[in-house]
């Protein structure tokens, strides 16, 4: 197929700009990744100057009656295990059993439940 030279003149001219277009925009996104680097740098610094301490404090400062309150409440003695506990872990493993089971019969093979057509 033979081109003009008026369309190839305008085909060169859009392959140049084209290229153009790519490499700005290719050094457009290296200085975003730069920018995006020191950017995370920036916050990294503030972060560990600023805002650490300063919740570090805070924290210290609001948990510290609530932690004196907790080391000066009395301990209080284990309960013993009543016969309820033991009714509840029997119905548990019971549940556990009943889940099992039901599990077991969905997976299972059954030959008798395939019936075969006879052809005559």
């Amino acid at each position: 197929m033979e081109l003009s030279k008026r369309r190839e003149r305008e085909l060169h001219k859009l392959s140049t700009d084209a290229s153009d277009l790519w490499h700005k925009q290719r050094d457009l996104f290296g200085r975003a990744g730069e920018l995006l680097r020191e950017a995370g740098r920036s916050a990294g610094d503030i972060g560990r100057d600023e805002v650490y301490p300063k919740t570090r404090d805070s924290l210290e400062h609001a948990l510290a009656p609530a932690l004196s309150k907790i080391r000066r409440a009395p301990q209080r003695s284990e309960s013993k295990t009543g016969p309820g506990a033991y009714i509840l872990m029997a119905i548990g493993a019971a549940t556990v059993a009943v889940i099992g089971y039901a599990v077991w019969s969905t997976l299972r093979s059954d030959e008798d439940l395939w019936v075969e057509t006879e052809d005559e």
